[in-house]
Formats: structure tokens, C-alpha cells, sequence
């Protein structure tokens, strides 16, 4: 199965120009691929990864011999050359790309297999022990909590292929150890513990995997094209809604014509494609934008205190997909599921990165990541908004107080590029229960008078001492 994208790509130079953020960017310990390959600050790592490629391949079934596995990357290597900017990659002749990539995937997968081993219940063989007391020696917890960060960079990756080919040579080709260590790495690394969460497509790159890890089931809420030109979903036969839009058609139809060079016309090539289908669909879609204009994408709502206050409560998602976000109104409560998230001291570079993904190019997403930021910084005005959500475990703080998660999310330049139908009709709906004047004075009202156990005990007592009069004078006017 093909990879989605085709090119590991550097961050865009425009998202480099806010010092700020300039550092989420770039590797602080250890460099993967050719495009950080070399750096003087990344010198101590890379001493040490011709002891990880002894590491990785010893027991294994095959002798040591470093120059057997360098000869299965040679196969491949257009490949590899073929993911990389070439402006970069010709810089380094075939042996010199086989051996980077031989030594950076062992120790990847060395790490990777270390990050896996508090979530099994068995003890690590002498192997495994080994790699351990090696890596722990050699680079120390520092730098081991370091290089989990640098692995989450968009142009600090490897070929993943790479890292499948190493393993299968390593373990027996068939026996899904690549697969089973990448799906337990993610989750782990994302979530803290194994989810079972499993991505059913074979990602370029550790990135472009996490993306699709944390976008799961996204298509309930991207039924619609995200662009202004065109937003009426179909029926097919089926009766099923059709994602594909006028444009797309118009596409297809023009690639059918040419002879079927291009017949995949969904929503599968980024960007690009969009602007492409954006153009092809401008007269088409001139009704629509004046049904579906700017204005219905604003919404007066304002921060999850101000939501409180009307009667919208807030829990946690079933699942942690950030598209899994959905709101359900009754008449006077509201309850509006968020997914949880771990807020660590790498949540921003890895937000970042995948922002910078999705407007890679040649990027596959359409915004998910970017419009999941959007929204939560829509629902956070003050640390204050960061409590309720912690307290309702949306947030699982491990940075200590609410005012750093708020200013992380608040740090997160999307720059504008979300998908605006992505969570369109949620906020559709809550802004539907914020505008209804009687659930509003009905959640008001018990928001004010009933915030908390004294009120609501001086209220009952009241009502009681209410009623006991009224059984006064009712006996008084019928004594019998």
C-alpha cells in the first residue's frame, strides 16, 4: 500500500518567522534524514548511532555485518532520494544516504522499542537490557527525553519504509512486529498508555502517522467541502451523503475526458488541490457562496465560563479523536464533549509540527489539526477556562498550573488555515442554544442562585417552610 504523501518536506519559510515559534522546528538532540545531517550540536547523538545499528541487529539472525543491511537500503534507495528535497538530498551519494538511514532507523527503533516496555508486564530480555543500559550510558535521561521530542519534528523524519524493511530483516518478514511497534509507540507517546488505536494506512513518516492517529473517524464531521465556493453535500445512490462537491465533479469529469490520467478527485491532495477545485467550481459556486457567506461562520459564543453560564456543561469525548467533538442540547441543559488531552511540555511542538503538515504542500490533511486549535482557543479567554476543562478532564494538566496550558494553546499561530466546516455545525448548535432566550434564563437562573450546596439547601428550606405554612392556614380555614 502506497504511502499517503510522497515528500518528507521542510517547514514552510513562512511559518519560520516568528522567533518564538522558530525553535519548535528544529532538533535540539539528534538528527533524522538529511536535512539537520551533520549539525555541530547535534554531534553527541550522532556518535553514538553506529553502536545502536550493533545494538539493533545483534541476535538477530544474520551475523553483525553492517553492510548487508546498508545493501537491502541501496534497493530502495530512489525511494528514499524520491522522498527528500532534492536540493538536499543530492548533496550525498547513494552508500552515504544508505548508511544515514541505516544508522538513524536503529536508533529510532531502539527507542522506540524502550518507550513500549511499561505498557507490556513482562520483564525486557538480556537484548533488550543491553540496548537499555547502552542507551542510558551513552546519552543519559536528558538526552533520551530530549530525542522523544525531536522525533515529533516535520523535517527532522525518516522514511518509514526504512524502518519496516530494518525490522522485517531483523525479526522475519510477516510476523507484523513494524506494525505492532509503531501503533504501541504512538499511543504511547501521544497518550501516555495503549489505546488500541490502530491507523489502517501506511504513513510516510512518524508525523504523518500521529496525524492520522489523532484524526480517526474525522469523516462525520467533514462531510462538506471546506471552501466557500461550494457547500452542498449530495446523496448518492446509496442514499449516503457524498463528499464530493461540485468541483470535484467538474474535475473528474475533465480527467475522465483526458483519458483517466487523474481519476482520484477527493479530498486527497491538499492544499493544492483544493485551490484547484476552488477555481474549477468558481461560476458553479457563486449561488452557494451567497447562501453560505463569511457571516455564517461567525459566532458570538465566547469561552467556556461564558458557556457555563448558559447552561452547556462539558465532558470528556468517548473517544480521543480531536474530531470527536459533538454537542447535544435538551431545554434548558446542554452538554458539549471535547477529546481528553495530556498537556505536556511537548504539546506545542507537537501541535505545531502537525500544523505545519497540514499546510505542507503536498499534504493530505484537510485542517483537522489546525481547526481542533482554532476551536479550543475559541472556547479560552482566561486560565480560568483551562480549570473547568481540567476539572472535567478534558485537560489532564502534567505542567503544574492552568495559566501555562492556556498560554501553550494560546501560542499556537494556525495562521488562519483551518477548515471552517470542520466542527461548523457544532458550533451551529451551540450557538442555537445560546441565542434561546428561555434556556438561557432557565440555566441563568439556576447558574446563579443554585452555584452552590448553601444555596440549594436555603432553597429547600424554604420550599419547606413555604409548605408548612401553607398547611397551616389551610387547617386553620378547615379545621375538621
Amino acid at each position: 500500500m502506497a504511502a499517503a504523501t510522497q515528500k518528507i518536506e521542510k517547514v514552510m519559510p513562512l511559518l519560520l518567522r516568528l522567533e518564538k515559534n522558530k525553535n519548535d522546528y528544529f532538533p535540539q538532540a539528534v538528527s533524522l534524514g538529511p536535512y539537520h545531517h551533520g549539525e555541530p550540536d547535534l554531534a553527541f547523538v550522532e556518535a553514538f548511532k553506529p553502536k545502536a545499528v550493533e545494538l539493533f541487529v545483534s541476535g538477530g539472525p544474520e551475523i553483525y555485518d553492517e553492510s548487508l543491511y546498508r545493501s537491502k537500503i541501496v534497493d530502495i534507495i530512489c525511494q528514499i532520494r524520491g522522498c527528500y528535497e532534492e536540493s538536499t538530498i543530492g548533496k550525498y551519494s547513494d552508500d552515504e544516504v544508505a548508511a544515514m538511514m541505516l544508522h538513524d532507523a536503529s536508533l529510532m527503533i531502539i527507542y522506540m522499542e524502550m518507550s513500549v516496555l511499561d505498557e507490556t508486564d513482562q520483564q525486557p530480555d538480556e537484548l533488550m537490557m543491553n540496548k537499555i543500559l547502552a542507551m542510558m550510558d551513552h546519552l543519559g535521561m536528558l538526552t533520551l527525553a530530549i530525542l522523544s521530542r525531536d522525533l515529533l519534528l516535520l523535517q527532522n523524519q525518516i522514511p518509514l519504509c526504512v524502518v519496516e524493511l530494518l525490522m522485517d530483516l531483523r525479526y522475519g518478514q510477516g510476523k507484523g512486529e513494524y506494525e505492532n511497534l509503531l501503533n504501541r509507540y504512538m499511543n504511547m507517546a501521544i497518550f501516555g498508555e495503549y489505546r488500541q488505536k490502530r491507523i489502517t494506512r501506511k504513513p510516510l513518516h512518524l508525523v504523518e502517522a500521529i496525524h492520522m492517529l489523532l484524526v480517526l473517524d474525522c469523516e462525520k464531521t467533514t462531510r462538506r467541502c471546506p471552501w466557500l465556493c461550494c457547500f452542498n453535500a449530495e446523496e448518492d445512490q446509496s442514499g449516503a451523503a457524498s463528499t464530493t462537491c461540485c468541483s470535484c465533479k467538474l474535475l473528474k469529469k475533465a480527467d475522465l475526458e483526458s483519458g483517466g490520467a487523474e481519476t482520484k478527485t477527493t479530498h486527497s491532495h491538499g492544499i493544492t488541490h483544493r485551490l484547484r477545485k476552488s477555481l474549477a467550481c468558481k461560476n458553479q459556486g457563486a449561488a452557494a457562496a451567497k447562501k453560505d457567506n463569511i457571516k455564517s461562520f461567525i459566532h458570538s459564543f465566547r469561552s467556556v465560563t461564558e458557556l457555563k453560564a448558559k447552561g452547556i456543561h462539558f465532558k470528556p469525548s468517548p473517544t480521543q479523536s480531536l474530531m470527536d467533538v459533538n454537542f447535544k442540547s435538551n431545554f434548558f441543559y446542554a452538554t458539549l464533549q471535547l477529546p481528553e488531552w495530556g498537556v505536556s511540555t511537548k504539546t506545542k511542538v507537537t501541535f505545531m509540527n502537525l500544523v505545519a503538515y497540514e499546510l505542507s504542500p503536498s499534504s493530505p490533511a484537510n485542517g483537522q489539526v489546525a481547526s481542533y486549535i482554532t476551536f479550543m482557543k475559541s472556547l479560552m479567554e482566561r486560565p480560568e477556562d483551562v480549570k473547568e476543562l481540567r476539572e472535567r478532564r478534558i485537560f489532564i494538566n502534567m505542567l503544574g498550573s492552568d495559566e501555562e496550558v492556556f498560554n501553550i494553546y494560546k501560542d499556537i499561530n494556525t495562521h488562519g488555515a483551518d477548515n471552517l466546516e470542520i466542527f461548523r455545525a457544532v458550533k451551529d448548535d451551540i450557538q442555537a442554544h445560546y441565542n434561546s432566550s428561555v434556556k438561557t434564563w432557565m440555566a441563568e437562573l439556576i447558574h446563579t442562585n443554585f452555584r452552590s450546596p448553601w444555596t440549594i439547601t436555603a432553597f429547600l428550606a424554604a420550599v419547606a417552610l413555604l409548605a408548612i405554612s401553607a398547611g397551616q392556614l389551610y387547617y386553620a380555614v378547615n379545621p375538621n
